[in-house]
Order: C-alpha cells, then structure tokens, then sequence
C-alpha cells in the first residue's frame, strides 16, 4: 500500500476518475444521438412482418402498433429519459429486445460476440507485440546501419497499408490462390475451440502484419534515447557480455510497449469491426454492422456502448499502469 501511495497521489486518483465518468457520460449520450442521427425507420420494416403475422390489420395499425410497442411514438425527450434510465440505473445496461432477433436482449446479444472480438486482438497483440520487442531493439542497436535504414522505411509502409485492402490480399493469395487458408470458417458461440482459433487464423495474420509497425517504430524510438543516456555508458563500462546487455535494453523496452499495448488494444476494438465482416468472424463488427443494415436500434446500441467502455477502461489502465511498471514514473 505504501508503494502505492508513493506512485500516486489521492487528488491524480480522484481527478481520473472523475475523468473516466465523464466520457463515460458523455459515451452514453453521444449513443442515443448517433442511433437517433440514423437514417430510416425501423416501423416501416416491420409493418409488412406483423400484416404479414394478421392480415387482416390496416398498414396504419400496424405501423402505429410497432410504434407503440417500441416506444418510437414518444417524444425524443421522453425517449431519451427512458433510455438512460435503463442504461445507467440498471445492471446489466438493458437496452431492449433486439429488433431483427425477437425475445432476445440486445446486449446478450453482443456479449455472445465480445468473447470472438477479445480473442482476435490478444492473440494478435500479444504476438505482434512480442516480435516488435525484438525487431525495435535489433534496429536501435543498428541505428543508421543499413538494416536500420532498410527497415524503417519498409515499416512505415506497411504501417500506411489500409487494413482493409492488406485482409483482401491476405484473402487472394492465400485462400484464393494457394488454398493454405479457407477465407471464410463458419463457426459460433459454442463451436470447439480448434475450430475458432483455425478459423481466426487469417484475420489474426493479418492484424499482426498491420500493427508491428507502430509497435515496432514506438520500441525503437524508445530504446534509441535509452542507449543516449548515463546509466547505458555505465553497463558498457561494466563490461557486461552482449546477451546480457540486451536483454536490459529488452526489459527497458518493455514500458512503453506496455503502455502501447493497453492504448492499441483500446484502438484496435473499435476499428476492427471491417476485419470481422470480410472474414465472417461472429464478432462484435459483425454484428454491428449486421444491426446497422437491419435498423437493429438495440443492438447497435448495446454494441457501441460495450466497445466504448472498453476502449475508455483499456485508456484507464494504460494510463494507471505505467507508473507501476516504471519507478521513475510518479503521479504525485
């Protein structure tokens, strides 16, 4: 505990986490004001299902009953009144009935998908993470060299890569042309995990070849000032043998990666949904962008929030996190 008083101060403590609060307000209202912004009415694509369900009902009752039923009858004021009373005042966040899915709650909805969507990005994360740990060491030790000036280059290009267009390459070489890979795994919630990880493979590559690079240039950068200062001429005093020394520089590398780690993962969930949809993945992306298309309100809705809290958290803990991981680093 006194290690923690030492890192960080009552009122820093206080401050980010009314902060944190804040945007999550403001991620709340900013829902409802993107879902309402929505072209469209989902009434209308429900009418001819319920004339369909009683024919013998006129296309007014019908549409004044879906209307009704939903709550879309209502003044903005008092649907808004409604929809953060049963957002912020009840556990868990009930944003209805899913539109296109009847009798199933929109956020059992996307948290059967979450799961697909998490394991996407730690697997990649931690995979590209660990390769860029290695690869932004080797070419800050071989600063101005002509590995060095070979790779970045290369790296920035493969960062500037949309990663939309980088998983359709990924998609005709390898699943069209050299058959190595199926483009598309059908697998859901519940499928054996051999199945979903075979499945994943592919998009998995892909998020890794798409984010070593910003791995890869933030170690390098960090690890070329770490090399300029006092205590790395005292190691290289001591006469410490190579392996050891850059095993140092590894474990000094490891700060701001980590931090890098916690503000991409943030990042990555709230742009991967494209990698989801081209590959078919049954996550978060997909089901969004499905509810998007359907006038799905619940849904889209359930889906925002949970890939805003979880972007807003992943900021928290790398912000949280650093000064544990570096005693240099203090929030006094």
């Amino acid at each position: 505990m006194a290690g923690l008083k030492q890192r960080y101060s009552r009122k820093y403590i206080v401050k980010r986490v009314i902060g944190t609060v804040i945007v999550y307000f403001a991620a709340v209202i900013l829902i409802f004001v993107i879902e309402h912004l929505m072209p469209g009415n989902i009434a209308y694509d429900f009418v001819s299902r319920l004339i369909a369900e009683n024919p013998h009902i006129s296309y007014q009752q019908a549409l004044q009953e879906i209307e009704s039923e939903y709550g879309l009858n209502l003044p903005i004021y008092d649907q808004f009144v409604i929809y953060i009373r049963n957002v912020l005042f009840t556990f868990p966040p009930n944003f209805g009935t899913s539109f296109e899915y009847l009798n199933d709650p929109a956020m059992n909805i996307v948290l059967r998908a979450l799961p697909f969507t998490l394991l996407l990005i730690v697997i990649s994360q931690l995979i590209a993470w660990g390769v860029s740990i290695f690869i932004g060491v080797e070419l800050a030790i071989r600063k101005n060299k002509q590995t060095d000036k070979a790779s970045v280059p290369l790296l920035y290009f493969v960062y500037s890569i949309p990663i939309f267009w980088l998983a359709l390459i990924m998609i005709l070489v390898f699943s069209l042309y050299l058959h190595i890979f199926p483009a598309i795994v059908p697998f859901s919630y519940g499928s054996p995990i051999s199945t979903i990880l075979y499945g994943m493979t592919l998009p998995i590559i892909v998020v890794v070849i798409s984010t070593i690079p910003n791995h890869t240039l933030i170690i390098r950068s960090a690890t070329i000032d770490f090399l300029k200062s006092d205590f790395v001429t005292a190691l290289r005093a001591e006469g410490l043998k190579e392996s050891t020394f850059r095993m140092k520089l590894i474990r000094n590398a490891l700060l701001p990666s980590i931090t890098q780690f916690f503000m991409q993962f943030g990042y990555l969930i709230g742009g991967i949904f494209i990698i989801e949809s081209l590959f078919s993945l049954p996550g978060m992306g997909t089901v969004i962008i499905t509810a998007a298309l359907e006038y799905d309100y619940p849904v889209i809705e359930a889906g925002l929030f949970v890939t805003s809290v979880v972007m807003i958290l992943s900021n928290l803990a790398a912000d949280l996190l650093y000064p544990l991981l570096d005693p240099r680093v203090s929030y006094i």
